[in-house]
């Protein structure tokens, strides 16, 4: 291949910070970018986050030597259902959709060519305190010393998997494997009982008779704990009902900590209920603390850009190309 294409599809925050990231580094290629809100489309060439946009969805892929889906779950089985047919043989499709398992049926079933890899780039603790989910937050470092989750299957080709460990060591995030289904499992705790919780607050506030005096002093804590709900009902309700079990043994957990947190108000102990609370807030920083050293990995790599890894990341690339 003379010319290498990255097509983007999705420009919110997590697909326009890919393209940055991408941008930063010394890779030559050139980067397509194709969302649904024109907005979105307009933003991400103003900001120079991509070389050109391709409002056809089926010319965008059907170009692309890597092709990334940065795109809500709930959207992943009709795009792959749309574009299946429309891919070169030696393309990578990185899908970074919240769910692995739905992802490897719905490859195995509309996509004949190509190569597909489930991937999942987790942000960098150092985006936490600035609480922006939008495409406007997007930056080159959002994946830095970070982990970068990837769940092949188990006839994906082993070159493909290289190319996409590379990619992720592109963005400065280091490669970790993990089982599909045991992913999806973990995840609903982190990527759907968020959102549910956030209704709930906002429920229970909102349905009070007070709540229009409320509106009026509602801070930083509400705005932050509701958040998830950002995500989209269509969204959050994908990801609860993908695992109806395992976000009901979620929901349990939950409830019994919440019964246990009612006891001790209702007991009316402020030691006690203050320890609890230390014990929570210690807790929360260590894992802070692990994700921003990435101290969990045993073999790390360094947060700023692998030597000759935009090499790496090409040769791994022509070599697919050439099965």
């Amino acid at each position: 291949m003379n010319t290498q294409n990255i097509t983007i599809i999705g420009l919110g925050r997590t697909g326009t910070s890919i393209a940055l990231a991408i941008k930063a580094s010394s890779l030559e290629v050139s980067l397509i970018g194709h969302d649904g809100d024109p907005d979105l489309n307009k933003q991400a060439l103003d900001l120079g986050a991509v070389d050109k946009i391709d409002s056809n969805l089926i010319r965008a892929v059907s170009v692309a030597d890597i092709l990334v889906l940065a795109i809500p779950a709930v959207d992943l089985e009709p795009t792959l259902q749309a574009i299946g047919g429309n891919l070169q043989g030696h393309t990578l499709v990185i899908d970074l959709t919240a769910l692995k398992g739905p992802g490897l049926k719905f490859a195995e079933r509309y996509l004949s060519k190509g190569h597909y890899i489930g991937a999942r780039p987790i942000f960098s603790a150092a985006s936490f305190s600035d609480g922006l989910t939008d495409m406007g937050s997007a930056r080159a470092d959002l994946f830095t010393n970070s982990v970068f989750c990837l769940m092949p299957g188990a006839k994906t080709d082993p070159q493909a998997v290289d190319t996409a460990v590379n990619f992720g060591r592109l963005l400065g995030a280091s490669p970790y494997f993990v089982d599909p289904l045991e992913y999806d499992s973990l995840a609903q705790g982190v990527e759907s009982i968020p959102g549910l919780i956030a209704a709930t607050i906002f429920s229970s506030v909102n349905k009070t008779t007070a709540w229009r005096d409320i509106l009026r002093f509602a801070d930083l804590p509400f705005a932050t704990a509701t958040m998830p709900l950002e995500a989209g009902a269509p969204e959050l309700a994908y990801l609860a009902l993908n695992d109806k079990l395992a976000t009901l043994r979620w929901i349990d957990a939950l409830m019994a900590e919440i019964k246990d947190l009612r006891r001790l108000v209702y007991e009316g102990n402020a030691e006690i209920l203050a320890a609890l609370l230390d014990e929570m807030n210690n807790s929360r920083a260590q894992w802070l603390h692990e994700r921003s050293e990435n101290s969990w990995i045993e073999t790390k790599d360094s947060a700023a850009e692998i030597p000759g890894m935009s090499r790496r990341l090409l040769r791994s690339l022509s070599n697919l190309g050439n099965r």
